[in-house]
Order: structure tokens, then sequence, then C-alpha cells
């Protein structure tokens, strides 16, 4: 029963991912302002996905560093390559800026959340512990009583 039931919940994580990839590539490449409505049904899949027991996202076994940094030299040769064969077609600055937006999409995560990483937002962490970096109320008051210095 615990098989069946753990690849229920595999079946059910993977047409949610493929989903919600279809859903946001639909959002980013059409200019659609329709508002879809989740059914019941989905978010009740969408709750058996995202409760503690079915997800466990775990990262990737450490790669050795120098085959990570030979593949980086080799996208950036790759890149740089194609970015001189743009500007030799006077395309240069737009390459230039479309390779900027794409390494910012590639370095946004937009999957769910690992175990135990806490949440932007306070309200969601044990005990509304903020995580570091945020500004609260009390660090803005110090500030303008005391000056940006009298932070450690």
């Amino acid at each position: 029963m615990e098989a069946k039931l753990a690849a229920y919940r595999s079946k059910k994580r993977r047409e949610a991912m493929v989903e919600s990839a279809k859903n946001s590539f639909k959002g980013v490449l059409t200019w659609n302002d329709k508002l879809i409505l989740p059914s019941d049904e989905d978010v009740e899949d969408v709750e058996s996905i995202q409760s503690d027991d079915s997800i466990d996202i775990t990262p990737p076994p450490p790669q050795n560093p120098i085959v990570t940094q030979v593949t980086y030299l080799l996208y950036f040769l790759l890149w740089a390559t194609l970015y001189i064969i743009a500007v030799q077609f006077e395309f240069g600055a737009v390459y230039f800026i479309l390779s900027l937006l794409v390494l910012i999409w590639i370095n946004t995560r937009t999957g769910p959340k690992r175990k135990g990483e806490p949440s932007a937002y306070s309200v969601f962490n044990k005990n509304c512990e903020a995580i570091d970096g945020t500004l609260n109320a009390e660090q803005f008051e110090r500030e303008i009583r005391y000056g940006a210095s009298s932070m450690h």
C-alpha cells in the first residue's frame, strides 16, 4: 500500500510540476491579463504535494570543482564567440542586454523552498524569525536616531 501511495504522490508531483512549468511559460509568452482561478481539485492536489511528507528537495551532490570551472569557462567562451559574431553584425548591444536578462532569469529560483529553509516572509517562520538582511522597525529607528554607523 505504501508503494502505491508513494507512486501516486510522485505521479501527482510530476503532473503538478509539468503544469506549473506550462503555466509559467504561458504567463511569460502570452500577453493575457486573464485571471485563472484554480479548482478545488487543483487546490487539494497542490496541498498534498506541498505537505512536508511528500516534498523533500535535497541539493544535488557536489561536483568536482575543476569540472565545474571548465564547464563555466566553456560557457563563457561560447558566449564570447557569439558576442563577437553579434558585434560583427552590429547586433552586439542587443545581444549583451538579452544575455543579461537571461542571466538574471537563470539566477532566480522559482521552485519550492527546501525543507528547513526559512521563508522570506517572517510570519511563516518558526517564532516569526526574520532572515538576515531584513529591515525591521527597531533597526530603522536606531539608524534614524543614532545614524547608520550605530549598527554592529
